[in-house]
């Protein structure tokens, strides 16, 4: 039976990852919106989006001690059902206190499922195409966000996003459904669990795997400043309607993803290795978010184009930053693997709190400007870490 799961498990892997990346972007770009309506201030919507990040961490933490103590088909199969749940609920429920508990629920089992396929995937990769699996992995994962936003923007009459969540739902059960049929007789490998302070000294006495993870924390904090406030600034603030924002900007701006991440994951593998594209990465991902801050005009196709330049940035760094850090690690070190993932749940800690903090002080638009001298940040630890090629 192992064999048989052996000859297609990218297949498998990669279509139950499509249906959750489905799932969860289908959602994504309303998050901000829809639970606005159930607190007095942005302020507050940011703080609601910490404290799930904070449990996510908590969880993201021990997952190699569950993963140990029931392995990853069961772990990953129990938090889709309780994702699905939560979908439910925010679909139905109106009681402020209600929809953010549900909400929180889903934000913390709809980003811990992306570790247990995260580790899935790398327990059939081998180093010499790591490369171009985990770009074809993220591919698989960018589509989807890149066509459900449009789906969800057809979808949306008037602010009903309860219909957005019932897709989204029925969504993650066929993927839940699709696991729990091929995959339940996947063996883990012997997972390696280490306490947090010992995991924290291998990373820090060794650069270029604490390097890549700052890259990486850098990205997830720029993914949760923009998913909570682009579609606040551009709704709230310039007045463009959701449909159009969910139907043609945040499309085309994800369009970067699809077309570049597999053609940059062969030529980290074959010709130039990572470093010089994920220096290339950042400073476009820094300079054309900073320039967001001076589009003041609600033109759709303006903002199409600025949104689409700041995500071939990013495209180039996370195509990047997975194929740096997968080359270094395999499946049994989940206690490294989870460790990077816990630096992406800190990042969105702290990116909904700094924004709650920014914009005490100033107005919605220069978060813009502030996130691109952020991501600036990369550069010194980037420039000293050793090429793969």
């Amino acid at each position: 039976m192992r064999n048989r799961i052996k000859k297609a498990p990218f297949f498998l892997i990669y279509l139950v990852s499509f249906l959750y990346s489905f799932h969860y972007a289908l959602p994504v770009y309303i998050n901000s919106s829809f639970i606005s309506k159930y607190v007095s201030t942005e302020q507050a919507v940011g703080i609601i989006f910490a404290v799930s990040a904070v449990f996510t961490t908590i969880l993201t933490y021990v997952s190699p001690y569950i993963l140990k103590s029931f392995g990853n088909y069961r772990t990953t199969l129990s938090s889709m059902m309780l994702v699905v749940i939560s979908l439910i609920g925010l679909s139905l429920l109106t009681n402020p206190l209600a929809v953010i508990i549900f909400f929180t629920l889903y934000q913390i089992f709809t980003n811990i499922i992306f570790i247990y396929l995260d580790i899935l995937v790398e327990s059939f990769s081998a180093d010499s195409q790591t490369g171009g699996i985990r770009t074809m992995f993220m591919t698989a994962l960018n589509v989807a966000v890149a066509v459900a936003p449009l789906i969800a923007g057809l979808m949306l009459t008037d602010h009903d996003f309860w219909k957005v969540y019932v897709a989204s739902a029925v969504v993650m059960l066929v993927g839940a459904l699709i696991l729990a049929r091929n995959l339940k007789n996947y063996v883990d490998p012997n997972y390696i669990v280490s306490p947090f302070m010992k995991t924290l000294r291998e990373v820090l006495d060794k650069h270029d795997l604490r390097a890549i993870i700052f890259m990486h924390f850098l990205l997830a904090f720029f993914y949760a400043m923009m998913i909570i406030y682009t579609p606040i600034y551009l709704n709230a603030h310039l007045g463009i309607p959701m449909g159009k924002i969910l139907g043609v900007i945040i499309p085309i701006s994800l369009i970067p993803f699809i077309i570049f991440e597999v053609f940059l994951g062969k030529i980290a593998d074959t010709k130039l290795g990572e470093k010089e594209l994920l220096i290339t990465g950042f400073l476009l991902l820094a300079v054309s978010t900073g320039a967001l801050s001076y589009i003041t005009v609600a033109g759709v196709a303006i903002w199409s184009v600025a949104l689409f330049m700041t995500r071939v940035g990013a495209t180039v760094v996370e195509a990047m930053t997975e194929s740096y850090f997968y080359k270094h690690v395999d499946s049994s070190e989940v206690h490294i693997i989870t460790f990077m993932r816990t630096a992406r749940s800190a990042a969105y800690i702290v990116g909904p709190l700094v924004g709650s903090l920014f914009l005490m002080f100033f107005d919605t638009r220069f978060i813009f400007l502030a996130l691109g001298i952020i991501m600036l940040t990369a550069l010194p630890p980037l420039v000293r870490i050793t090429d793969t090629r």
